[in-house]
C-alpha cells in the first residue's frame, strides 16, 4: 500500500484511465473504488441530497469489482448521484455486495475529467498486500 490505509490514484495509460485503490479491507476497497471511479470525471459540492441502496452479485470477487463500479456509473448517470459517502460489506464468499450510497446530485457536479464510458476487465487485478488489498482497474473513456 501507498503508506496510507485507504486511497486511490490515477494511473497513466494510452487508451483509458487506469485507477489504483487501495485499503486495509475489501468493504474500505470497493468503497474507495467508487469514489475514485466518480472522481475520475470530477468533483461535487453541496450536501448529500440523495441516497441509494445497492446489491450486486458476480461469479467471483473481480467480477464483482466490475460490476460494483459499473452500478455506481449507472447510479451516477440515471439517478444522478455523486457518491460521497459510501458504505460497501463484500460477502464472504466474495460473489456479492450490499452497498449504501450517500452524495450530492449531479447538479452541484463540475467535470474536470473525461466522461467514464465503462468499466473493464483489461489489466484487472485485486490482490492482498501487506495489511490491506489493492485493486488496478482500467475504464474506458
Amino acid at each position: 500500500m501507498a503508506g496510507k490505509p485507504r486511497g486511490h490514484e490515477l494511473i497513466e495509460h494510452t487508451a483509458d484511465v487506469g485507477l489504483r485503490v487501495w485499503a486495509t479491507t475489501l468493504d474500505e476497497l470497493f468503497s474507495e473504488a467508487a469514489i475514485g471511479l466518480v472522481h475520475v470525471m470530477g468533483t461535487a459540492s453541496g450536501p448529500l441530497v440523495k441516497s441509494e441502496a445497492v446489491s450486486v452479485e458476480a461469479a467471483d470477487l473481480e467480477g464483482l469489482l466490475v460490476d460494483w463500479l459499473s452500478e455506481v456509473l449507472f447510479m451516477f448517470e440515471a439517478h444522478e448521484i455523486v457518491p460521497a459517502d459510501v458504505r460497501v460489506h463484500v460477502a464472504d464468499d466474495r460473489k456479492s455486495l450490499q452497498a449504501s450510497i450517500e452524495g450530492q446530485s449531479t447538479d452541484d457536479f463540475s467535470d474536470h475529467g473525461p466522461a467514464v464510458k465503462a468499466v473493464t476487465y483489461h489489466g484487472l487485478e485485486i490482490r492482498p498486500v501487506g495489511e490491506g488489498y489493492e485493486a488496478h482497474v482500467y475504464l474506458d473513456v
